[in-house]
């Protein structure tokens, strides 16, 4: 998932101000059940089939529900609305018994054909769902995707039951329950499979997660507890109020005031009463550049590779700026192997590959264009690239902004030439980095095509353990040899919360924390002080 674009959070400043973190000094009143949290805004996707950013993944971690959900402190898969399910010997065939009490919001009995359905709709081409690749390891999904094929039932998911759904892969995959964790394996209520805009009936949309939408507003979202939710009983939440104060310092404020329990957006760190309420852990995320391979020169790898050649990586990629540097794409995981990426200018092998692809010394290549969102800290980054490129080749580099709200959808378009991202992993394995760069991907923004590449992705589906990740990581090795994708550093997750308030609020890498889980505790008196009733 993306990383919601705006005012970026001041990661660095989070991590050098903690060694400077005192004993709180301040203690809030004991809050009632209802959470409250402030976010950078309330633009939000409600619709889980188009929501692309982690704010929105959050806050559809409590209205939607799929088969399984994430732990909220490992995230390791756990049943959800389903009670069990069971595996065929080949590894290929899922049978899932849903939940006989799982319901909507508005009463109805939630069944397999609202999953077969929504995911369906998932799968059409014609709806351009932005995660639909995310269904391809299904039995015929890529050809329904891709319209080669009309007829639903070609494709491996089927209503046994009421309450029993099948799903048949392509291949093993045992990364699959994972998967099915992500929101756009949420089912959709038949009422509003069809309905594209959500935000303008929000309060009427059922829902199936622990809360449902109460109202939606440009400053407050309310939430309230699901009473139809099957377990209903564990909720210990009434509700969320969810604001986006119009600044980081309101926000802090309204922290401090104890009017909010967790500052999940943009926040003044230095302005924290409570020291210990700073949350920093690192994320299965990684902010890089990338280049468009849909208009010459720059869909020549050769073109790519040169200039990643020529790019100063140390000052790039300085600690002075960045705590976690990234070499790679991927944030190294337990058996993974990270390829060896660019990781230092080599202007000689620049110099003949640029010959190679018909431009001596840079001659004949056009301005490069960068496109960037309003606000997005990276001044720094391109006053390097473009002064290395102009020093070495003479390249004009042409930089365009747009506001945060547009940019997300500018980048299918071909007015640029380099851009940048921050993508947050959507389950806890490579290949959440490393699908959205196959061909056909409903995520390639970039246009990036190697048969190469896509060959090893496809590989690595019928491979597990050891192999599994040896083959994802020389798909990996492809993308960053082409030059597509220039990694500069893996993110931090910087949140405000007083886990001793906010309970059942875990650190984690993918930086999601269901609400189902949470629950307003009393806040203890710390040291010399004495809570007054």
């Amino acid at each position: 998932m993306l990383r919601n674009f705006g005012v970026p959070r001041p990661v660095l400043a989070a991590a050098a101000f903690l060694s400077l973190l005192a004993p709180g000094a301040l203690a809030q009143e004991a809050p009632d059940k209802e959470l409250s949290i402030a976010v950078t805004s309330l633009d939000l996707e409600i619709h889980p089939h188009h929501s692309i950013y982690a704010q929105e993944a959050q806050i559809l971690s409590g209205l939607y529900e799929g088969l399984f959900s994430y732990n909220p402190a490992t995230l390791e898969p756990v049943r959800a609305a389903v009670r069990s399910f069971n595996r065929s010997r080949d590894g290929k065939t899922y049978t899932f018994y849903l939940r006989e009490n799982a319901r909507w919001s508005n009463g109805d009995r939630l069944t397999a054909a609202h999953f077969r359905d929504a995911w369906l709709r998932m799968m059409d081409p014609a709806v351009k769902a932005e995660y639909a690749s995310f269904f391809d390891i299904i039995a015929g999904a890529r050809n329904y995707r891709a319209g080669r094929t009309r007829d639903p039932s070609k494709v491996g998911v089927s209503v046994i039951s009421d309450d029993v759904l099948q799903v048949t892969l392509e291949a093993p995959a045992a990364w699959f329950t994972r998967l099915l964790c992500h929101h756009s394996f949420s089912p959709v209520h038949p009422s509003v499979l069809g309905v594209r805009d959500w935000r303008s009936r929000a309060a009427s949309v059922p829902c199936n997660g622990a809360f449902r939408i109460d109202s939606l507003g440009p400053d407050e979202m309310v939430l309230r507890k699901n009473e139809a939710y099957w377990d209903a009983d564990s909720v210990r939440l009434s509700g969320i109020r969810v604001l986006a104060p119009e600044t980081p310092e309101e926000a802090t404020r309204l922290f401090n005031n104890g009017d909010v329990h967790w500052l999940a957006g943009d926040m003044d760190l230095e302005a924290v009463l409570y020291r210990d309420a700073i949350q920093v852990n690192p994320m299965f995320a990684t902010h890089y550049w990338f280049f468009s391979c849909r208009t010459s020169p720059w869909s020549n790898p050769d073109v790519r590779r040169a200039l990643a050649l020529l790019a100063p990586w140390d000052d790039i990629r300085s600690r002075e700026f960045y705590l976690i540097p990234a070499t790679g794409l991927v944030l190294p995981v337990e058996g993974y192997e990270a390829p060896e990426g660019i990781r230092k200018p080599d202007p000689e092998a620049a110099r003949a590959l640029l010959e190679k692809a018909g431009f001596p010394g840079g001659k004949g290549l056009p301005a490069l264009r960068i496109l960037l969102p309003e606000g997005e800290g990276s001044v720094r980054v391109v006053d390097l690239l473009s002064k290395a490129w102009k020093a070495e080749l003479g390249l004009e580099v042409v930089v365009k902004t747009l506001p945060a709200a547009r940019f997300y959808g500018s980048l299918r378009g071909s007015d640029w030439d380099l851009t940048l991202n921050t993508w947050i992993g959507d389950f806890a394995d490579p290949l959440a980095f490393l699908q959205m760069w196959t061909s056909d991907s409903s995520l390639n923004d970039a246009g990036y095509s190697d048969p190469d590449y896509d060959r090893r992705i496809a590989e690595s589906s019928n491979l597990e353990g050891e192999d599994r990740m040896k083959a994802l990581s020389e798909a990996e090795g492809i993308l960053l040899d082409s030059g597509t994708v220039l990694p500069v550093y893996h993110s931090l997750a910087v949140n405000v919360v007083d886990t001793e308030i906010v309970e059942g609020w875990y650190p984690n890498a993918l930086d999601i924390h269901p609400f189902k889980y949470m629950r307003i505790g009393t806040p203890k008196a710390l040291p010399n002080l004495v809570l007054a009733n």
